[in-house]
């Protein structure tokens, strides 16, 4: 499945748009390393992270009764904004959204990010501008983007038949069927191909497979 036929693109920003999964992993194996605790590879965490992020720390190894998510959330999203001018968007993505435009379509961008964060994300990235709206939290903890995906919908006239939500993860696919609207997965980003497949939406293998020569 491509992006043709489509005129109403939600687009995921973490993992999706930005290349930060092996940022993500940096950060949270050196506050695993602080605490004694095994560290992990890519693979490894591909295969664990997830929606709530509260999930994911446990199956990383972080013990709550002795530190609260809300501490080590802190601490990864410190640790992040300093780091997050170090990734790059994937390949392609500039091009694809441009495309996106051409076509006659709107990108939009729903994400659990926080607000300004993400404000801030993508003016630095120089593609604020190809956004017609941006939806993100206003904390850190990235607890669901249903709600907010609601929203958003909310503010636009969107016909659902022709709106599809990309991201890279199988919560991105729960929040695109609750919002009656198709997915596209695409791989690269903070979970596996295989989990991706076994939602039953389609899987690119990459932003530049979106729209194929």
């Amino acid at each position: 499945m491509t992006l043709s036929g489509y005129d109403f693109v939600i687009w995921d920003w973490n993992g999706t748009l930005l290349d930060d999964a092996w940022v993500c992993l940096e950060i949270v194996n050196g506050m695993l390393s602080r605490r004694n605790l095994p560290t992990m590879d890519l693979k490894r965490y591909r295969e664990i992270f997830d929606f709530p992020v509260a999930d994911y720390y446990r199956r990383a190894g972080f013990d709550f009764s002795r530190e609260p998510f809300e501490r080590l959330a802190d601490e990864f999203i410190g640790e992040y904004l300093a780091r997050m001018g170090e990734c790059a968007l994937h390949d392609a993505v500039e091009e694809t959204l441009a495309r996106v435009e051409r076509s006659g379509g709107r990108n939009v961008v729903l994400s659990a990010s926080n607000h300004g964060t993400l404000e801030t994300a993508l003016r630095g990235a120089g593609i604020r501008e190809r956004f017609l709206d941006i939806q993100g939290v206003e904390d850190h903890f990235a607890v669901s983007k249903i709600d907010m995906g609601h929203a958003l919908l909310g503010r636009h006239a969107v016909d659902a038949g022709r709106a599809v939500l990309v991201g890279d993860t199988t919560h991105d696919h729960e929040v695109a069927v609750s919002l009656d609207v198709d997915s596209i997965l695409v791989a690269g980003g903070h979970q596996s191909s295989d989990r991706l497949r076994s939602t039953g939406a389609p899987v690119a293998g990459s932003i530049a497979a979106l729209f194929p020569a």
